[in-house]
Order: C-alpha cells, then structure tokens, then sequence
C-alpha cells in the first residue's frame, strides 16, 4: 500500500484570526481561495532525517472542489496534481483517486465528536483496489508550536481499515492512522504523523509533516 499524501505550500505569514462557530467552540469548515498555499517539512520518523519540503498551491475552487499543485518549494517544479472536497477531504491524491472522499474531517469539529465512513479507494494506474472503512475523532484543542508558529489546533485521530480487492491475497490489506492538528488559522493542518501497519500487525510507514509556511488570499 503506498503512503497516503499531505502536501505543501508556501506564503507570506499572513495570520488571520481563527474561524470558530458559535457553538462550544468548534472549528468550522475551511474557506480556501485560488492562490493560499501550505509550505510542510516531510520527516521519516524511523530515520530522523527531513525529507522533502513541498508546496502546496490552490490552483482552483469550483464544483468539483479544491484543485491544488504539488510544488518543490525550491523550485517551484510541479510534482503532481490533487483535489479535494471544498473542507479539505482527499478525492484524487497522486495515483489514488477516493469515493466518496478520504474522511479526514467532519466540520464543524467539536471535542469528542466522531464520525465513520466507508469509501473506496482506486489506483488505475498500478490497477489495484482498496474498500476502507474511516473512523475519525475530534479529540480536543491544543496549543501547538511547528516552524510556521504557533496555532490553537484540533487535535483529530483517524483510523482506517482497509482491505485490498486482490483475490486469494491478504496484500494491501491492514490499517493507517492519522494524528492530525488542524488549525482555523491556516485551513488546513499545521502537523501530521502518519502510521501504516499490514495486516500481520507490522508497522512499516512512520512519517511526520509540519507546517513551515503558508499564504492566505
């Protein structure tokens, strides 16, 4: 199974007050606009060692969601194309196209808030196929500091089952996580850590994103 994608971008630190709706303090849905970006330091956790820093850039907004490009902060080369619902939920990322959509939020966000859904996960290009089933979480507010600053941030757990169609093989079957802060700052999330296990219980992913810059049109 490959890793799941978080991406990038880049800005002029231009802080704005964080969105929350009226009821118990909750983080309501993010309001992107053609030409915000997201700057993350992508880290292997095992390895310690900082990979790749990538942007990445709202290119569109329209129905069929939010349309971004994924850039090398260093030079601004596109490395790929991806889209999401108009709250920031994955729909096509890389090679993986999701249906409905990757449940990473259900806005508004509310501490102790949960929420399942089932979706289906496809990758043409490789031809393989993935049945999830998504469990998130609203844990509760945080203070919390990465390169770009410091954010009030909720903290989101999502946990995904999936299961590979291949017949007569248990490949690509096993469960991911997600540890998410997101943050009404920015609209989207200032830290990330990723873990993927295979169906026999091993981790074999740990991978870590945080917010080093981002622009707000």
């Amino acid at each position: 199974m490959s890793k799941l994608f978080y991406g990038a971008a880049l800005g002029a630190c231009l802080l704005a007050a964080p969105v929350f709706a009226a009821d118990n303090n909750a983080a309501a849905a993010p309001t992107v606009s053609v030409g915000d970006s997201w700057t993350w330091q992508y880290t292997d956790v095992w390895k310690h060692t900082p990979g790749n820093l990538n942007r990445t850039e709202v290119t569109a907004v329209d129905a069929n969601g939010v349309q971004v490009e994924i850039k090398r902060a260093s030079t601004g080369a596109v490395l790929s194309r991806s889209r999401f619902t108009t709250d920031m939920n994955p729909i096509d990322r890389g090679k993986m196209h999701f249906a409905p959509f990757y449940a990473r939020y259900a806005f508004p966000l509310t501490a102790g808030k949960e929420w399942t859904v089932d979706a289906t996960g496809d990758n043409p290009a490789a031809g393989k196929r993935w049945r999830y089933q998504i469990k998130g979480k609203a844990v509760g507010w945080e203070k919390i500091t990465v390169a770009a600053g410091e954010f009030d941030a909720m903290r989101v757990e999502v946990v995904s089952y999936y299961q590979g169609e291949e017949v007569g093989s248990r490949g690509g079957s096993g469960q991911s996580k997600e540890t998410i802060w997101y943050a009404p700052a920015v609209n989207n999330f200032v830290k990330l850590e990723y873990q993927d296990t295979n169906w026999q219980g091993t981790i074999f992913n740990r991978d870590q994103w945080e917010l080093t810059t981002f622009t707000r049109k």
